[in-house]
């Protein structure tokens, strides 16, 4: 038997040293790839055009293995919370219900 585990949530910045939308672009872009890279979850900017210091990333995250994703859950919450360029807000997610399915070949 397969089971699948699905995580969505999202994250809130505070980004003091941003001063126009470029330059809070900048700092999404990176930490999305940063995500994207270290942790292979899909990551999208909600955030408001007109809000320059904070910004709103939705994410979702997949596993087969529910210990592995609450121990990627918490890696990137360290990761998001010991960078310099931004201040964590907060990282809201829920579980979504698990999928259990025999694996046919």
């Amino acid at each position: 038997m397969v089971t699948i585990f699905t995580v969505h949530g999202k994250i809130e910045l505070f980004i003091p040293d941003s001063h126009s939308l470029k330059d809070r672009r900048r700092i999404v872009n990176s930490v999305k790839t940063s995500l994207q890279k270290n942790f292979n979850i899909s990551v999208a900017d909600s955030s408001e055009d007109n809000v320059w210091q904070r910004a709103t990333l939705g994410f979702a995250l997949v596993s087969s293995n529910y210990r592995g994703l609450q121990e990627t859950l918490d890696a990137i919450d360290r990761q998001l919370g010991n960078n310099p360029e931004f201040e964590l807000i907060e990282m809201k997610y829920e579980y979504l219900p698990t999928i259990s399915d025999k694996l046919s070949l």
